[in-house]
């Protein structure tokens, strides 16, 4: 197994596109989650892992450098980027095969829940290689207010893993349902983006999953701004559960895009205001 190896190779489907016309995020992270799951096998460590995986809190920090849209042919390559402690660093690119170029890069940080045998350790370290990606941003501060409810239901059977665990790219999915409703109470509804031609495209997601979710759970999800640019938002969902413990969060940054044009575009002085009022309230 070399630095970098091919984890994943498929297609962008049409029904896996959203809004924006083009992949949607939580999709991305159905593939994520293959390709770690995949490195660790390739690697002849999937036994001694596969218990190891998922037992404990992760990050996953995605930087979208490029859009991928409906019929687009893509790969991953995936690294070890370190042991450190009791957490594992991989790294993970997604390259448009047309172009040979990553267009979407991946740093995964794994919370071990107990210490790694010898060998196991050894065979990590002797594949690590350095992180050539985007800089991974530090864990952003809480917002000044926990956000207004944007999501609200349980975890069905089916969104359950191998492992017994809501799967990763259910929890983005409700984020990202969430965050619709989110850019809806500030004026970006449905029917502004079809009328418009607008669409909001994320640049970067920061993931953290802290504690498991169980099958027919209930889940809240609350929203708040935390940034406003000229064309640029960030906001920050707070996944928890019914006991009020914390199970996930997630930053969404991106940029109102003129669908059209694909560039980013200024948001309007209504929608503005509507965000910056969050943003003081």
């Amino acid at each position: 197994m070399t630095s970098w190896t091919e984890t994943y190779r498929g297609v962008v489907s049409a029904w896996e596109c959203d809004v924006v016309e083009h992949f949607t995020i939580a999709y991305y992270f159905d593939r994520f989650a293959d390709a770690s799951r995949n490195m660790l096998e390739l690697a002849e460590l999937g036994d001694e892992m596969s218990a190891r995986v998922g037992a404990g809190p992760s990050r996953i920090v995605a930087t979208f450098q490029h859009e991928l849209r409906a019929g687009a042919a893509f790969h991953m390559r995936s690294a070890v980027i370190g042991v450190e402690g009791r957490s594992l660093n991989l790294g993970h690119q997604v390259i448009d095969t047309a172009t040979g170029k990553p267009v979407t890069w991946v740093f995964e940080t794994i919370a071990l829940p107990d210490p790694l045998p010898a060998a196991v350790r050894d065979k990590l370290a002797a594949l690590a290689t350095a992180w050539p990606g985007p800089d991974v941003p530090a864990v952003s501060p809480a917002p000044r207010t926990k956000g207004a409810l944007t999501a609200r239901d349980r975890v069905k059977p089916w969104e359950i893993d191998e492992r017994g665990r809501l799967a990763l790219p259910d929890f983005v999915h409700r984020f990202s349902g969430a965050g619709m409703h989110f850019l809806t109470s500030i004026g970006m509804t449905g029917d502004y983006m079809h009328k418009n031609r607008r669409g909001f495209s994320t640049f970067l997601l920061d993931v953290e999953i802290a504690s498991e979710a169980k099958a027919g759970e209930r889940m809240d999800v609350r929203t708040a701004p935390a940034h406003l640019g000229n064309t640029s938002l960030k906001y920050v969902h707070t996944m928890t559960g019914a006991d009020g413990r914390l199970i996930a969060s997630m930053v969404q940054a991106g940029v109102q895009l003129d669908l059209d044009a694909r560039r980013p575009s200024a948001f309007p002085a209504d929608i503005r205001a509507a965000i910056q009022s969050r943003l003081t309230g």
